[in-house]
């Protein structure tokens, strides 16, 4: 045991003076251990609060992340639905354009046949026309154009009327 430093002190009743010793019964140095311990327990009560938030923040995020993987796979499960429609729409599309292409190339075909029989058949109409007003204009004339009624009609003009005709 060690002896502290000593103070004076005075009585203003009785007018004496005193000493006072500062008695240390106990070292300092004993009670550093405790004091750490306190210290210790104190950060150790801290940092398990700090572990509550902590884990409660974690639990939070978690949460939050079912939350959103949920709705990602709402989100991709509509967009497989909306795209197999669409893909749908589009087969069923194609397939209406693809009728509408062999339709378009049937009547094509049949309006070119029925085309080129028209022309046939005009050909063959003209060819007869040409052929009859010939044979009429060669029946109507003699050879030295006497049996016509008109006065301008000379072999010349016949002549010229008949290139006229055959082309």
């Amino acid at each position: 045991m060690q002896g502290g430093p000593e103070k004076l002190t005075f009585d203003r009743s009785t007018g004496t003076f005193g000493v006072i010793t500062n008695n240390q019964t106990i070292s300092l140095g004993l009670f550093d251990p405790y004091k750490q311990q306190a210290l210790d327990f104190n950060n150790l009560v801290q940092n398990h609060q700090k572990t509550i938030e902590l884990h409660n923040q974690y639990m939070a995020l978690e949460e939050r992340a079912v939350i959103c993987l949920k709705a990602k796979d709402k989100v991709i499960e509509d967009m497989t639905r909306k795209s197999s429609a669409m893909e749908a729409q589009l087969k069923k599309a194609l397939a209406e354009a693809e009728f509408w292409k062999k339709s378009l190339e049937q009547k094509s075909a049949v309006c070119s046949d029925l085309a080129g029989r028209l022309l046939e058949i005009k050909r063959k109409e003209t060819k007869s026309k040409v052929l009859a007003e010939i044979k009429f204009a060669n029946e109507a004339e003699s050879s030295t154009g006497e049996n016509s009624d008109n006065v301008l009609d000379t072999a010349r003009s016949r002549r010229c009327k008949r290139r006229r005709l055959l082309k």
